[in-house]
């Protein structure tokens, strides 16, 4: 029979899967159970997401007084995989509990999530499964539950030159290939949002910009996320898609041709007329 623990957390469903595929929340379980954690393969930016094939190694830090611990001794190895919802699960390779596959599961609930986490378990293993998997998941929901309510800035690089915006085409995930959008990304923890937009322009495009003034207000993306447009000129390189598959300059007049990203679109009042030389 599995065994399940289940909590309610505080934040849209939405929310709640993306932090539970960062790789922090779990480095931030383990050190409050006292262990270390170890991820197999690069990882860029703070908020890096586990992916199918990685390796964990959980290790517990020597207790401070003697008889203290939340974790046994051995380290834990475990692989993850990542399902279709973009929940990772986790397949136990060796350790101090018995091999197991623990999977994550959601549900909405109206603006809250409820998270179940499931482990088969066997007579004789039980007990000590239930304590382990107790354990992690109460300090899990807690950090979820923190993590998901923290309010997530993508920025947007209005790259103009010589009246026209810099529009690039996104080549994944399958449901927005092929759209068109301002480039950026995520603002990562102890960045600025000017900071993030340089490095993300720098990343995507391979060019180094200098940051200037909003460009419209925040766009709600939902689940806590919105979207914050910039205006950006290049001083060094030439634009290229390097994550993207393809690149083009845009006037005033051409914005309505463009297949563009619906949450883009939001900041073309604004942008339009600094196209048109009506605003600089």
């Amino acid at each position: 029979m599995p065994l399940r623990v289940s909590a309610t957390i505080d934040a849209p469903e939405g929310a709640v899967r993306r932090v539970l595929i960062r790789t922090d929340v779990w480095t931030r379980t383990a050190r409050a159970l006292g262990a270390d954690t170890e991820v197999a393969g690069d990882r860029v930016g703070a908020r890096a997401p586990l992916r199918t094939g990685d390796v964990a190694r959980v290790r517990r830090r020597p207790a401070r007084r003697r008889g203290w611990t939340m974790l046994p001794p051995r380290s834990l190895i475990l692989r993850v995989t990542v399902d279709a919802h973009r929940l990772p699960t986790f397949d136990v390779l060796a350790g101090p509990v018995p091999r197991c596959r623990i999977t994550l599961s959601t549900a909405s609930t109206g603006n809250k999530t409820l998270v179940t986490v499931t482990t088969p378990v066997r007579g004789a293993d039980a007990p000590k499964l239930r304590r382990h998997l107790l354990r992690v998941s109460q300090l899990l929901f807690g950090i979820v539950t923190l993590a998901a309510r923290e309010q997530l800035v993508v920025v947007a690089g209005a790259v103009i030159e010589n009246g026209r915006v810099l529009a690039a085409r996104r080549s994944s995930p399958p449901e927005l290939a092929g759209k068109w959008e301002l480039p950026g990304g995520k603002v990562d923890p102890g960045e600025t949002d000017a900071g993030a937009l340089a490095r993300e322009l720098a990343e995507e495009l391979g060019v180094t910009v200098t940051v200037g003034g909003r460009v419209g207000g925040d766009v709600d993306l939902g689940d806590n996320t919105v979207l914050r447009c910039y205006r950006a000129e290049v001083v060094a390189g030439r634009p290229a898609p390097n994550e993207h598959d393809a690149v083009q300059w845009v006037d005033a007049g051409g914005l309505g041709a463009v297949d563009w990203l619906e949450p883009d679109r939001q900041v073309f009042p604004d942008l339009r007329p600094m196209l048109s030389g009506l605003r600089t």
